[in-house]
């Protein structure tokens, strides 16, 4: 990969240009006071990799110049000044992680007229190319909450292509050079437009996995990607599912009831489903299983918009008890909370729960409540700004990391500020986070946003209606439509050598 990346990069003509026009643009770039613009052309190994001209419009005579840099994009209009000819910012630079160009397509306008010259070389069009009376469009999409779409129109398609070959050469050199390790992405497993994949499960060590669809389970075994998946159980608008596998359980919610289902054949592509579920709550928003206390317990989650209402269950061996209440579960508590719950984490021995006012701590000994983060730490007042939205916590070491969709930050086990040097601000607004330390994975409709917690290095994985399925020790499944609306299931396998 880095020796077709550097084959890209050896057009003579382009580097010596380059090396002349990075010098120029210093001295004729306008930025201007009223934006926030930090470039970093000062920065010992800033290149201009690429520079040409496009229209704004196809009857439009006036040049947006756009320049090509080793990190960011920038895209200028000239003005006359005293006799000077000056670039003026036209939009917002767009970063190259956040650069996303859509497939292009052809359109047609009037011939376009000859533009004056000036000092830095620029791409010409290849007039044996170009047909008259056609423009390319090209469509600069800058990704996150700060980001716009803008559509220019390159003179040919020779020009389109060329300034798209340059971008993707230039995108691929960056996340070689990323401190941030290279995902590996599969998405070979295809979905009907008519069933929505909405959630995912894995046993067997990772090697087969149940997808849960608006139409049934489905079991899939990743070993082989020829393979498709196998439809196993029905149901209707599953939402969540868990494999249980020591005690052969799968937990499903399904049209917002939590059903307990028995498995056999566990660790075989022969598993099967007891088709009589039995069911353990109606009107469940959701449930999170895990061990809290040293016990497996499974907590069901009843939230409104303005209060919640969460039973626990503890797990029970089949072997253990000859008739085990709600088939394996046995009822162990029931607290209200006066707030909506967003989500819930299990701690060593208390529930975290994500509410729309923040972390809440629940001892289960006592069913007392009380703010993850303490109230005398003032270096905190960012967290409990109106419209912040707690998320996900994550144990790293003997801190916590908080993720909310804004932002995420470090505190210890008192409710204070930690490491108060690493800290993200999301270009996106994550929905779901997965943990792969030092990296985190945060995944928003448009795009997967990963992280390098330390070092801020960043990776955008750009897709249309992504979702997160599941997170194992080998890889972070996510789904995501194809241009047809079909589901894809995609793979990060994130590989380090890092001990915390």
């Amino acid at each position: 990969m880095s020796q077709d990346i550097d084959q890209g990069f050896n057009d003579e003509s382009v580097q010596e240009g380059d090396r002349f026009g990075l010098k120029k643009v210093r001295e004729l770039l306008q930025l201007q006071a009223s934006q926030i613009v930090d470039l970093r052309l000062d920065e010992g190994e800033r290149e201009l990799v690429f520079t040409a001209e496009f229209k704004r419009s196809p009857t439009d005579i006036v040049d947006i110049t756009a320049f090509l840099f080793d990190h960011a994009v920038l895209l200028t209009q000239t003005k006359k000044n005293h006799k000077n000819e000056e670039f003026e910012v036209y939009r917002r630079p767009i970063p190259l992680a956040l650069l996303d160009m859509p497939k292009m397509k052809k359109d047609i306008f009037a011939p376009r007229e000859k533009r004056s010259s000036i000092l830095i070389p620029f791409l010409k069009a290849s007039r044996a190319d170009t047909k008259k009376n056609e423009i390319w469009p090209i469509t600069f999409h800058h990704l996150g909450k700060a980001g716009y779409e803008l559509t220019l129109y390159a003179s040919s398609r020779a020009d389109q292509k060329r300034w798209r070959e340059h971008i993707d050469i230039a995108q691929k050199r960056l996340h070689t050079k990323s401190e941030i390790l290279h995902p590996s992405i599969v998405s070979s497993i295809l979905f009907a437009s008519d069933n929505k994949v909405n959630c995912a499960a894995s046993f067997d060590d990772g090697r087969q996995l149940l997808y849960g669809t608006d139409n049934g389970i489905y079991l899939y075994c990743s070993e082989n990607n020829e393979e498709k998946p196998q439809k196993i159980s029905e149901g209707r608008k599953i939402t969540q599912i868990d494999i249980l596998e020591e005690y052969n359980l799968l937990l499903v919610l399904s049209n917002k009831t939590l059903q307990l289902y028995t498995l056999t054949n566990v660790g075989s592509k022969q598993i099967a489903i007891k088709k009589s579920p039995k069911n353990v709550q109606n009107r469940c928003s959701f449930f999170k299983a895990g061990i809290c206390m040293k016990k497996h317990i499974v907590s069901c989650v009843k939230a409104g918009p303005l209060s919640t209402t969460v039973k626990v269950f503890e797990l029970k061996s089949f072997m253990i008890d000859d008739e085990p209440p709600v088939g394996g579960l046995r009822f162990l508590k029931e607290f209200y909370i006066p707030k909506k719950c967003l989500s819930i984490h299990f701690l060593r021995s208390e529930l975290c729960v994500a509410s729309s006012q923040g972390f809440e701590v629940v001892s289960l000994d006592t069913l007392e409540t009380q703010s993850l983060l303490d109230q005398a730490d003032t270096t905190l007042e960012f967290a409990h700004k109106k419209g912040t939205k707690p998320i996900h916590i994550e144990r790293v070491g003997g801190d916590f990391l908080l993720n909310y969709s804004e932002f995420s930050f470090f505190v210890n086990r008192s409710g204070w500020r930690a490491r108060p040097d690493l800290y993200i601000d999301w270009e996106g607004t994550p929905q779901n986070f997965a943990l792969s330390y030092p990296w985190i994975v945060a995944f928003e409709p448009n795009f997967v946003e990963i992280r390098h917690i330390e070092t801020g290095s960043i990776r955008i994985i750009p897709h249309r209606n992504i979702r997160m399925l599941h997170e194992n020790a080998h890889k972070i499944i996510y789904v995501f439509e194809d241009e047809h609306g079909r589901d894809i299931v995609g793979y990060i396998r994130i590989r380090a050598n890092y001990t915390q």
